[in-house]
């Protein structure tokens, strides 16, 4: 993936130009250079025919050609799709996303676990789905109260670590059902044991799909990676430098740009074969779901002409930056003045380049190309002013926000247990994008506190009514 940069305060990715020059020396004799000059121009020629056939064709930059865009409405209606019950509590509206039949499964997979691998003298009974609750409820806890070690928790001769958690769940049980801790049974044989994250399958293809039943997008919204953190042997694992979190499993997410609401995810288990139209462009209309007339804003990894132009032909709206020496996108210009821009449109594309610090190009295909509005950019230390851009740039700018929102959100409060297991990782890491995610659709219905209130409150209502043990 093209490295992101930034310039000047700005969130908006530019794209680094590089030159190289043949070390190959011309030969002396006028003849053979006359032979080698042409060769060498034919075979640059049909190279570059072959990658970039149909780069200047269609493009133009006059204003006098070009044709106004008014962008379609979103078809569908904006904000949560059930009918809460009044008063809203963190627990109810939870309770949407992790059912009974997710609090069940978790019971009865990780009292089948200590049965299959406990050893005789080991003391253990079964769990029961108040304490597996109540299990949770801790977890979230530790996410938001963070101590050096687990055992740190329950420690009283210092007053530094003195909590109230022994007073719902003793250490040795919590540590037995962490220990045994499970989802999904290995012996069962109707699993696909060749999916690389068959123990965490089900769960996954569930909160996805409750992640779409519940709540609806505005119409803007964010693809891009996110990534949940590990570092242990996995064949799937990704380096990602300029992210937080630089190794991990990485995670496609679609994001309403406004509010970081996770709509859709897809976890990369690494190559599964040949795609027809590369990598992005599968990942992208998966996620999306083909809804009609939404505005997904990407980054320059998943952009290209041949994807926007499959998206209009959808009904999607597409936005993002985009990789000089893409196939089809006009030549980067150069002498472009501080600040200065110049927009091209072919049919239903716009793509627009702006002289930065470096410079930003921008792809669109539901941009007006003749509009135009205002970004701050800093000269100095304290001197702020506001230049003229092209109008998808605007955009861009405002809404390529939605991933980066939900990362943060969920970095907050996030559980940092130790494990080797890579789908525990997941499935906390998930557990607390349900947290933000059913924070989003409690405050759309009327919640006036703080995301930090709503996780205490829902690990105070997780633990509520437990006897210690």
């Amino acid at each position: 993936m093209a490295n992101d940069s930034t310039s000047e305060g700005s969130n908006l990715e530019v794209e680094n130009s590089v030159e190289s020059e043949s070390d190959e020396e011309v030969p002396a004799d006028p003849i053979i250079r006359d032979q080698w000059v042409n060769m060498m121009f034919d075979s640059d020629s049909d190279e570059d025919d072959e990658e970039f056939r149909g780069v200047h064709n269609g493009w133009t930059r006059e204003p006098v050609e070009f044709v106004s865009r008014v962008k379609s409405s979103y078809n569908r209606q904006p904000g949560v799709k059930i009918v809460l019950a009044e008063p809203v509590t963190p627990i109810a509206v939870f309770a949407h996303y992790f059912t009974e039949e997710l609090w069940t499964r978790l019971v009865t997979e990780t009292s089948r676990y200590a049965e299959q691998t406990r050893t005789p003298s080991s003391k253990w009974y079964p769990v029961t789905t108040e304490e597996m609750k109540c299990f949770i409820g801790l977890c979230l806890t530790m996410g938001i109260l963070k101590l050096p070690a687990r055992r740190d928790y329950w420690r009283q001769k210092k007053w530094i670590f003195q909590t109230k958690l022994r007073e719902v769940m003793s250490r040795e049980r919590f540590s037995k059902i962490w220990r045994y801790f499970h989802l999904q049974d290995n012996a069962d044989t109707s699993v696909d044991h060749s999916d690389k994250l068959w123990k965490v399958r089900g769960f996954l293809d569930s909160l996805a799909k409750t992640f779409q039943e519940l709540y609806e997008v505005d119409g803007h919204a964010t693809v891009d990676e996110s990534m949940v953190k590990f570092k242990g042997r996995l064949g799937f694992h990704q380096y990602l430098p300029l992210k937080p979190i630089k190794w991990g499993i990485k995670v496609w997410v679609m994001a309403e740009s406004s509010t970081g609401y996770c709509a859709n995810f897809q976890v990369y288990s690494g190559r599964e074969g040949p795609a027809e139209k590369g990598l992005a462009h599968c990942v992208v209309m998966d996620l999306t779901n083909v809804r009609s007339h939404l505005s997904v804003y990407m980054d320059n990894f998943y952009l290209g002409v041949e994807l926007y132009e499959d998206m209009t032909k959808m009904g999607l709206g597409a936005c993002g930056t985009i990789r000089a020496r893409r196939r089809g996108v006009p030549p980067k210009p150069c002498n472009l003045p501080k600040h200065g821009y110049q927009v091209t449109q072919k049919d239903d594309l716009t793509f627009c380049a702006w002289q930065d610090t470096k410079v930003v190009m921008v792809l669109s295909n539901f941009h007006d190309p003749t509009a135009t509005g205002k970004v701050p950019r800093r000269k100095g230390q304290d001197c702020q002013r506001e230049v003229t851009v092209p109008g998808c740039l605007v955009e861009y700018q405002k809404h390529m926000k939605g991933v980066d929102l939900l990362d943060q959100m969920v970095g907050y409060y996030l559980f940092n247990h130790r494990s080797k297991n890579r789908w525990r990782r997941l499935l906390f890491f998930f557990l607390t994008v349900s947290c933000y995610n059913s924070f989003v659709v409690g405050r759309t219905a009327g919640w006036k506190v703080g995301y930090k209130d709503w996780v205490e409150d829902l690990a105070m209502e997780l633990v509520t009514d437990v006897c210690v043990i």
